[in-house]
Parts: structure tokens; sequence; C-alpha cells
């Protein structure tokens, strides 16, 4: 599970560093998510042809890229536009929730009450956290839909990869991970060309300053090319209910991370609710350790 709670680390800073693009230089949602792929695929290029994979394997990989980490990030940063970063990080409480089912849908298996019930109880405690906040006017309704379309494509992607990996085991996901990032960056740029300004936004890049280049590259470089491929990485060493719940414990993590290194202390909201609900997702995790050493009931 070290993993997934490293890759969880990593993304934390994402939750405030991509509001400063956007808000202080000005940046359009589309052309970072566009940028961010393209460096995730530098970073994993030199290794795409040390080992011998088919060009089915190639469609199937840069098809779950486009699925998993393009249509994510083009609804993630739509939803900066109606959030604020920590919110962001928020309303992704359902992703567990669609990470379980799946995963009982495609195995068709019938649900196991004991692991659904930790699941649920990840979601009750990301949602202690999330109520801590004050007002839900219609821009929150908004974003937390649109987050919800950028959770599933998540959650399916996430799903997905375990079922091929685990299948496929001539495959080492190491050098087969920047299939994944061609095709989300082949999908940046068609939302980017499709939804974005190209113009506004090539003049804008000219533009920016050197800081901005490098929050750039750390983002392309370590929350998105690093991180996703520790988190899938991870996806494949633990149970898929565990995988679900470790999805919600970056809430925390991030919240923490954004407030320590951006000052915003106001993320919070409520320091009980904070600690009971992170308390409650611990439980969970060990909840469902627990269960899945013990026979469990069928629903």
């Amino acid at each position: 599970m070290i993993w997934l709670i490293v890759a969880c680390l990593l993304w934390g800073p994402s939750f405030g560093l991509v509001p400063m693009l956007i808000g202080t230089y000005g940046m359009d949602p589309y052309s970072i998510s566009v940028l961010r792929m393209f460096f995730a695929l530098i970073l994993f290029m030199p290794l795409m042809g040390m080992r011998s994979i088919t060009t089915k394997q190639k469609i199937q990989l840069s098809l779950l890229g486009g699925l998993q980490f393009g249509v994510m990030y083009l609804t993630l940063f739509i939803s900066y536009q109606f959030l604020a970063g920590y919110e962001v990080a928020l309303v992704t409480i359902l992703t567990p929730l669609y990470v379980s089912l799946l995963d009982h849908a495609l195995r068709k298996y019938r649900l196991k009450l004991q692991p659904l019930l930790c699941v649920l109880l990840a979601i009750i405690g990301a949602g202690i956290i999330r109520y801590a906040r004050t007002e839900i006017d219609s821009d929150f309704w908004i974003g937390f839909g649109i987050m919800q379309v950028c959770n599933l494509s998540f959650a399916v992607g996430q799903v997905i990869y375990r079922r091929m990996m685990k299948s496929t085991y001539r495959l080492d996901d190491m050098y087969t991970f920047g299939w994944m990032y061609l095709g989300a960056l082949l999908v940046t740029i068609l939302g980017w060309a499709i939804m974005g300004p190209p113009e506004t936004s090539l003049r804008n890049l000219q533009q920016l300053p050197l800081q901005a280049w490098g929050i750039i590259l750390w983002l392309g470089l370590m929350p998105s090319g690093l991180a996703f491929f520790l988190f899938n990485h991870g996806s494949l060493k633990v149970d898929p209910n565990t995988l679900a719940i470790v999805n919600n414990l970056k809430i925390p993590i991030a919240l923490v991370i954004v407030m320590l290194l951006f000052g915003q202390w106001e993320v919070i909201g409520s320091w009980p609710r904070f600690i009971a609900g992170t308390m409650v997702m611990l439980a969970a995790l060990w909840l469902n350790g627990q269960s899945s050493r013990c026979p469990s009931v069928e629903v």
C-alpha cells in the first residue's frame, strides 16, 4: 500500500498549484492538461521501446490512458472554474464506491456486505470532512457533477488496468505506462482544440515566467507522470476494496499539504470534523483488512 500513499503525497500540492496557474498566471485548464500529459509522456518515453508489446496492447493501453487520465484531466480542470482547489479534492468522495461496484460488476460477483460497508464508511468519513465547509451554492453543484464524470473515468481506468495487467503476465507496467500517457495526451489535445482557446493559450505560454514553467514541469513529471504510475502499480498489490478506500485517503492528505505549503488554513474548516472524518476513513481501511481474513456475507 506504500505505493498508493506515496502517490497521494505527490498529488497533494497539485490542489494548490493548479489554481495558482489558472488564477495568478492566467492559464486555461485545457493547456495545463496538455502540458501535464506531455511531460508525463516524456518521463516514460525512454522505457516504451524496451519491451515487446503487440499493436493490440498498445491500442488498448492508449485507449485506457485516454479514459483514465485524458477524460479525467479535462473534467478535473473544468471543475476548477466552479470549485476552489481544496473543494476539488473534497468532491471526489464517491470514487471508492465506483471502484468497488465496477470491480464487482466485471468479476460478476455478488456484492459482499462487509467490504461494501467499509467502502461506504470511507465515503462517510470524507463526507464528514466535506460538510465542515460553510455554504453550498449552485457553482458547487455544477462542479460536483463535473467531478463525478472525472471520478468515474478515473475509477473505470483503475479497475480495467488492474484486470488487464493481472491477466497479462508478460506485461511489465513500467515499460507499458508510456502508451497510456500517449493516449491521454491525444485526448487532452483534442479537448484543448475543441473547447479551449488555442491561439490565446499559445500567446499566454510565450509570456509565462520561469516560475510558472517550473510549476508546470513539476506537475507533469511528479503528480502526473510518477504519481499516476505509482498509484496504478500499487493497485496491483492490494485488494480492490483497499484500492477503493485509499482513493479517499488522498482527501485529508491533500488538505494538510495545501494548508502547510500554501498557508491556506481555512481549507480544514473544522478541525474536529477533519480529525473525525480522517479517523473514520482509517477505521474503514482497518476493518477492510479484518474482513478480508473472514468470510463475507453476500447481498
